[in-house]
């Protein structure tokens, strides 16, 4: 899944217009027509407000993967043992 696909995506999901989604990021409606088309890439910043705004990680955005990736809780370590 594109980048532009997976915002078209999020952006419907969420019942945003393109261009309240434009209002959010200060850039133009024409700009996230863009970005969903893939024929252009936003600004670092935008990339982490779209992450923030849409509750994904920018490694969703970016990366090449079929889906969202699921939440997994990080295995617990053991404290360090305090044998001397």
């Amino acid at each position: 899944m594109t980048f532009g696909e997976k915002l078209l995506e999020l952006r419907r999901a969420h019942g945003m217009s393109q261009d309240a989604l434009a209002e959010q990021l200060n850039v133009s409606r024409q700009a996230v027509s863009k970005w969903e088309r893939d024929e252009a890439a936003p600004e670092t910043d935008k990339i982490i407000k779209l992450a923030q705004l849409f509750h994904v990680s920018t490694d969703y955005l970016l990366l090449d993967a079929p889906e969202r990736p699921r939440q997994e809780v990080p295995p617990q370590q053991s404290p360090p043992s305090s044998r001397p």
